[in-house]
C-alpha cells in the first residue's frame, strides 16, 4: 500500500509540473518580448528607425555646446557624434540618443484612399474661383 501511495503522489507532481510548464508557456508566448533595449511595439510593426532626439536626464549635466541642439530631432545620418569635442563631463556625461521610429504602419494615401469625385456639388459654383477673401493680399507666403 505504501509503494501506490508513493506512485499516486509522484504521478501528481508530475501532471503539476507538466500544467505549470503549459501555463508559464502560455503566458510568456502572449506577452510580447523586449529585445535590443527597443520598445515591443517597434518590433512587432517593424517600423524603421529614421532619426534620434539628443536627451539628457538632468540639464544642468549638459555641456554647453549640447545646450542649443538639446531635445532636437536629426535624421541618422546628419546625427551629432556624442560625447562632444571638449565637453567637460566625459567621464559622466549624461547625454544620450533617443531612438525615432517612424510610426506610420502602412503608406499614406493609398489609391482607396483618394477621392473619386469632385470637392463640390453638381450645380454649385465652384468654391475656389471668385474674389480673393484674404485682408491682406501682399503677404508673401513663401
Amino acid at each position: 500500500m505504501g509503494g501506490s501511495f508513493a506512485l499516486v503522489v509522484v504521478l501528481f507532481g508530475v501532471v503539476a509540473g507538466v500544467t505549470a510548464l503549459m501555463l508559464y508557456r502560455r503566458r510568456s508566448a502572449a506577452r510580447p518580448k523586449k529585445t535590443d533595449g527597443e520598445p515591443a511595439a517597434h518590433k512587432e510593426a517593424k517600423a524603421a528607425q529614421w532619426g534620434v532626439r539628443i536627451a539628457a536626464p538632468h540639464k544642468d549635466k549638459v555641456c554647453p555646446q549640447v545646450r542649443p541642439i538639446l531635445g532636437k530631432e536629426f535624421p541618422l545620418p546628419d546625427r551629432p557624434q556624442l560625447p562632444v569635442k571638449g565637453c567637460p563631463f566625459t567621464t559622466h556625461c549624461e547625454c544620450h540618443y533617443v531612438k525615432l521610429f517612424d510610426r506610420r504602419k502602412e503608406e499614406r494615401r493609398s489609391g482607396k484612399e483618394r477621392r473619386e469625385i469632385k470637392r463640390f456639388e453638381q450645380g454649385q459654383r465652384d468654391r475656389r474661383s471668385g474674389k480673393d477673401r484674404r485682408k491682406n493680399r501682399d503677404v508673401d507666403w513663401v
